[in-house]
């Protein structure tokens, strides 16, 4: 998560005396380091999903309440070093934790419905969403880019999700139910990998209200989300009219049953599972969130977009190779739309063109609202708001 103050500067890069370089906490090879063993762990996360086999909504509340005994002790130690989040910041860092909570069971559901590959690849709809949210609430201008790449990640994310491939001759699902609550299977998991993207969107607009009053701040606001994240699956969980699910998983062999799968009634709940889900407590949930933060927001925002890239794409690989999820043709062509638009409107591609100049972070105008390429550089992380400079 990048914490901005009111100007859009990130506070890690904070203007020289001559206010034409930003000042990093952390050599430029030490943040690369940190912001690639965490981009490694969110690459991992949706398979220990996966892998845990725990009832989406109970995977939730233990993935976010079990790391909270490692979060104290680093949150206290900021809390008395740097002072507390003010009233404005515990608020949003709130909301942003339940509606954060919303898109996790969301996403869960999508890891088991259309596989962990895919899932993390249909999350990345929060490009589209963020910069409609600072539009319509903020009056934030769209960037030009963005109307290229809506039209291009609805297409991609349509084929990601195995939609066109329902509609080929001679169409024959995958292993598993062929449709989940009366739904096509496919079209339930990328319903909601869409559920999640928005949620993810709107978690990092809400998530940005906070830090642009808390600037400097890193472990405090992650670890007042995590708290609340736990809050919307167990709300979820009383709806569904269950409970704590710690003895069954989903997945039976590590495929949906195709009998009254509604259930989730798979294989019992062994050690390897809690394995599991120790490693996305730990490493995809504290380390991930926390080392993304932190190295991202010492770097400029264009690289550590193309950096995170590497997540989605290194899942969709991890994937194919651990639980045998080979996407389709046309889910590879989608994945590259997706990917490449998201690549696209976080100004990756200037890092290829020669004697391209990318500025750092935090070198825009003062009280500049235009939002373009390269704004909300995020792919599956808590990064925020990241504008690039404008170019004259």
């Amino acid at each position: 998560m990048s914490y901005t103050d009111t100007t859009g500067t990130t506070a890690a890069a904070i203007k020289d005396e001559a206010g034409t370089a930003p000042k990093y906490e952390m050599t430029h090879g030490k943040a690369v380091a940190i912001l690639l063993i965490g981009t490694a762990c969110l690459a991992f996360s949706a398979i220990w999903v996966k892998g845990a086999n725990f009832e989406p909504a109970t995977s939730v509340v233990l993935r976010c309440w079990l790391p909270i005994i490692i979060f104290l002790p680093f949150a206290w130690r900021e809390y008395k070093k740097k002072g507390g989040l003010n009233k404005a910041g515990i608020i949003w860092s709130a909301i942003a934790g339940l509606i954060l909570g919303i898109d996790f069971t969301a996403w869960n559901y999508s890891i088991f419905f259309v596989g962990a590959g895919i899932a993390s690849v249909l999350l990345n709809l929060q490009v589209i969403i963020l910069p409609l949210l600072a539009f319509f609430i903020d009056r934030e201008r769209i960037p030009r880019s963005y109307w290229l790449v809506l039209p291009v990640m609805a297409v991609g994310i349509v084929a990601v999700g195995g939609v066109f491939d329902m509609l080929m001759p001679g169409y024959e699902a995958a292993a598993g139910p062929a449709e989940v609550w009366g739904i096509p299977t496919a079209v339930l998991g990328t319903v909601a990998g869409l559920v999640s993207g928005i949620c993810y969107g709107t978690y990092l607009y809400t998530s940005r209200k906070a830090t642009v009053v808390n600037p400097g701040k890193y472990v405090q606001p992650i670890f007042i989300v995590t708290i609340f994240q736990g809050i919307a699956p167990i709300i979820w969980m009383l709806i569904r009219g269950e409970g704590f699910n710690l003895t069954q998983g989903v997945l039976i062999d590590g495929e949906l049953p195709t009998v009254n799968p509604e259930a989730m009634a798979g294989d019992p709940i062994d050690a390897m599972n809690w394995v599991n889900m120790i490693m996305l407590a730990v490493l995809g949930q504290f380390i991930a969130w926390t080392f993304v933060q932190i190295g991202s927001s010492n770097m400029d925002a264009t690289l550590s977009g193309g950096l995170l890239l590497l997540s989605p794409v290194s899942t969709i690989f991890i994937a194919a190779v651990i639980y045998a999820e080979i996407p389709t043709v046309l889910q590879v062509v989608g994945v590259v739309l997706v990917l490449g638009a998201v690549g696209y409107q976080n100004g990756v591609h200037k890092l290829f063109i020669k004697g391209k100049d990318v500025k750092p972070v935090g070198l825009e105008k003062q009280h500049s609202t235009s939002y373009r390429e390269g704004d909300f550089a995020e792919v599956g992380t808590i990064r925020t708001d990241t504008r690039t400079p404008r170019e004259e």
